[in-house]
């Protein structure tokens, strides 16, 4: 396992509990739970005594303003030591809404200003705080009472109010950057992946490939952007709605920018379908989710645990390199599915940026086995250049034999008689001078070791005998057609292409 590997797995299973650990060092509130709501009548300009049929108690995160105005009054329990702290206190509001508040009786501000329709409400900002004058509070219960609508949305949320709470004065903001700022970090890793492979895009031999791994930084950069976007900026309430459609956008091209990045670099039979199956039951999960949580998570998830899957069944049929990449899908999912409601907000950026990082080692690796490819091929080039320049007067070449193995016998054949080679899925298909055909039992890579040095790799799946050789033609794509004299073509690397341009002349 490569260094960047290592490093890695271990930001997969140590980085995700460094935000766990400073979270826990957060400032003591007081949190309201039960509280009582009521239908607010259109002339209500102050507190009802909540005592009317359509009054109810429930819970902070089951108050639904999103249909028009309602009323809310809460208990609190406000011990001494608070009130005699030096710093003023304040109301924290968060939530989708706009709201006016009231304590003990008496008014102290407003976060927007609530109304029945989009016209008569100004949207508050998502995440707020109205000091408490001093003197106001008392030990023991105090009540709060809140006016409040959210009918300036575009999304209609299961639990659009997250939290009601007493607690020193401060910037909502700051606090909840303390939280995301840790994550802010990993940043730096997406934005170089991201310029690195760009520039890869356009230069170097993987376009493709740099492409994807160029998409699957922008969209991990752009789902941190936006997640901690609420620690960033003080927005009104209906730019959340926006914000939580683009972590699930983002969501969803990193999952499915990961699939194609998976899958192009173990190429199943069936490429294109391959992909359509994961992206429509990923689609489909995440219509069909309600939260958007549950969205952005399932965006992810599905395609990882996919890809996990299809790693797994390659690693059974022994595909280079499929083992790495099914375990380390799995302990990305794995840590997902475990930290829960942490994941999203916190650990998912650490663990992208440790999966980033193992996709750079094996992306990476992948280019070096190409540049020691392209060194071989070279040298084949200067040897096929060789032989095409003998191509009208050959010599006759020494004979040897090899050994083929198909599924029921052993043969000894000459391999003068043999013109060309091809890869055949687990076989290797050798074509004689009488045109016929056998299979061996193997792969071009042993059989290019036991042939003599007659024979050149000219394509990844194909071996030809110099000997056979009659011309070479260069396609306007740039790969050559190579013809042997008992008239089948071989396709022939676009590597080898510009070292022989000068024999095949104006072809």
């Amino acid at each position: 396992m490569s260094t960047i590997s290592r490093l890695a797995l271990f930001l997969c299973l140590c980085l995700p509990w460094l935000p766990l650990s400073a979270a826990a060092q957060s400032t003591q509130w007081i949190d309201v739970d039960n509280v009582i709501t009521c239908p607010a009548q259109q002339a209500e300009t102050a507190p009802p005594d909540f005592s009317a049929p359509g009054c109810r108690t429930e819970k902070i995160p089951t108050v639904d303003p999103q249909h028009g105005t309602l009323w809310l009054r809460a208990t609190v329990a406000v011990p001494r030591s608070m009130l005699e702290q030096s710093p003023p206190l304040g109301l924290f509001i968060s939530g989708k809404a706009a709201s006016t508040a009231w304590v003990n009786g008496r008014l102290i501000g407003s976060n927007g200003r609530p109304g029945a329709g989009r016209r008569s409400e100004t949207p508050g900002r998502m995440d707020a705080v109205i000091p408490i004058p001093s003197g106001l509070l008392h030990a023991g219960a105090n009540e709060i009472a809140l006016q409040l609508s959210g009918v300036s949305g575009f999304l209609r949320l299961d639990s659009p109010m997250q939290a009601l709470m007493i607690g020193t004065y401060a910037n909502p903001t700051d606090l909840i950057l303390r939280a995301y700022w840790p994550s802010l970090g990993t940043f730096g890793i997406f934005l170089l992946g991201a310029l690195y492979f760009g520039v890869g895009t356009f230069r170097g031999g993987d376009r493709a490939g740099a492409a994807l791994l160029c998409l699957i930084s922008l969209f991990a950069a752009g789902q941190l952007l936006a997640e901690a976007s609420r620690g960033l900026l003080a927005y009104r309430y209906p730019f959340h709605d926006l914000r939580l459609v683009l972590i699930v956008l983002c969501s969803l091209g990193f999952g499915l920018c990961l699939t194609a990045h998976v899958i192009r670099r173990f190429q199943p039979r069936r490429p294109w379908l391959s992909f359509a199956v994961v992206a429509l039951v990923t689609v489909a999960g995440v219509v069909l989710t309600a939260s958007y949580d549950g969205k952005a998570l399932l965006a992810m998830l599905c395609p990882v645990l996919s890809c996990a899957l299809g790693t797994a069944c390659w690693s059974w049929k022994h595909k280079p390199g499929a083992a790495v990449y099914c375990v380390a899908l799995v302990v990305f999912g794995a840590l997902s599915l475990f930290l829960g409601g942490k994941f999203l907000d916190v650990a998912f950026f650490y663990l992208v940026a440790a999966l980033l990082l193992f996709l750079f080692a094996q992306q990476a690796a992948a280019l070096a086995r190409e540049q020691k490819l392209g060194i071989a091929l070279a040298s084949h080039a200067r040897q096929l250049e060789a032989a095409l320049d003998q191509a009208r007067t050959p010599k006759q070449l020494p004979s040897q034999t090899i050994r083929i193995v198909d599924t029921s016998r052993i043969e000894l054949v000459s391999t003068d008689q043999i013109t060309h080679c091809s890869g055949a899925g687990d076989y290797v298909e050798l074509n004689f001078a009488d045109g016929s055909k056998r299979l061996h039992n193997g792969s071009l890579n042993e059989m290019e070791r036991e042939l003599p040095s007659a024979f050149l790799r000219v394509h990844r799946s194909h071996i030809v005998n110099t000997a056979f050789v009659e011309s070479l033609r260069r396609e306007s794509s740039g790969i050559g057609q190579l013809r042997i004299s008992t008239g089948a073509v071989v396709p022939v690397s676009r590597r080898i292409m510009p070292m022989v341009r000068r024999t095949i002349g104006s072809d």
